[in-house]
């Protein structure tokens, strides 16, 4: 009979122990992603695209912004991906000119979010008229020698 090494038994128990090391980091990933995919609604836990299903996809809206002032202005605008204006979605724009004149701005993003677009118009010279800034049909309207801003945001 032959004597055992006594470096045979380490290199098993070894072997063993990584394996079961590597196996429970693979289930403690799985577990993860099964939570999260859960949290925020990703497949398996939902089924089919927009317009007919609940997974999150994609969506555009067109926002028209619109100044209304007889004299010289400057616009501002940026657009948000969410409900405020926290989470930049990387359309802005700074534009000047003179009497009415609308721009359309769009913008696009996860349709489990929201799109939200920020204005703000200003009057370039000192008249005491009224300009008036207006928003996917929502206006705001400033005082003399004054800026206006208003957002508005779209949810699908």
């Amino acid at each position: 009979m032959r004597p055992v090494s006594s470096t045979t038994k380490p290199r098993a128990t070894t072997k063993r122990h990584t394996a079961i090391f590597a196996l429970v980091i693979i289930l403690i990933g799985t577990v993860t992603y099964i939570f999260a995919a859960y949290e925020y609604n990703y497949p398996p836990f939902c089924s089919g695209y927009p317009p007919g299903g609940d997974c999150p996809g994609t969506y555009t809206y067109t926002f028209t912004i619109s100044v209304n002032y007889t004299g010289p202005w400057r616009l501002t605008y940026q657009g948000f991906l969410g409900m405020g204006e926290s989470n930049p979605a990387g359309v802005s724009g700074n534009l000047t000119g003179s009497g009415p004149s609308s721009q359309p701005v769009t913008l696009f993003g996860p349709n489990n979010n929201g799109l939200t677009i920020c204005a703000t118009a200003q009057k370039l010279d000192g008249s005491n008229s009224t300009l008036t800034l207006t928003v996917i049909g929502q206006s705001e309207t400033s005082r003399p020698y004054a800026t206006t801003s208003y957002c508005n945001t779209v949810v699908p």
